[in-house]
């Protein structure tokens, strides 16, 4: 199946926002930073393309069995881990750390949670996070 010429422009639109600046270099102390922001970029890119109806989430399928939940929340450590906080559909707060060499991130679309009016969109949240060398969790 062909994409349309619009979804191949936006394709191309999306690599251009989220590709890595030419002749930007990051040092090794900062990389979880680095890849901190790359992550966000993705899902403000994810949540532009989310109806009213659903939020981002995330599927982790390394684990053995199949974990997925509502990310509420991201941080870093420099100078390799990144963490995700998040809520499953049961209501059990998790969060999940990851070394940068490990890193594999599924995001999908989850239903808003039930009792909550309007999706939680964290893109421009995360965006605007800076902690110095780690970020906190929000409250």
């Amino acid at each position: 199946m062909a994409e349309s010429p619009a979804t191949q422009a936006q394709i191309v639109r999306q690599a251009e926002r989220l590709a890595p600046r030419r002749n930007e270099t990051v040092p090794p102390e900062r990389a979880a930073e680095a890849m901190f922001h790359r992550i966000v970029a993705y899902i403000r890119e994810f949540e532009a393309n989310l109806d009213s109806e659903h939020e981002v989430g995330a599927r982790m399928v390394s684990f053995g069995d199949t974990v997925q939940f509502h990310i509420v929340d991201m941080g870093y450590w420099n100078p390799d881990i990144v963490t995700f906080d998040g809520v499953d559909e049961g209501g059990r707060r998790m969060k999940l750390i990851q070394n940068l060499s490990q890193l594999n991130v599924l995001l999908i679309a989850m239903p808003k949670r039930i009792g909550h009016e309007e999706p939680r969109r964290i893109g421009f949240v995360l965006e605007n996070k800076t902690n110095g060398d780690s970020a906190a969790p929000a409250t």
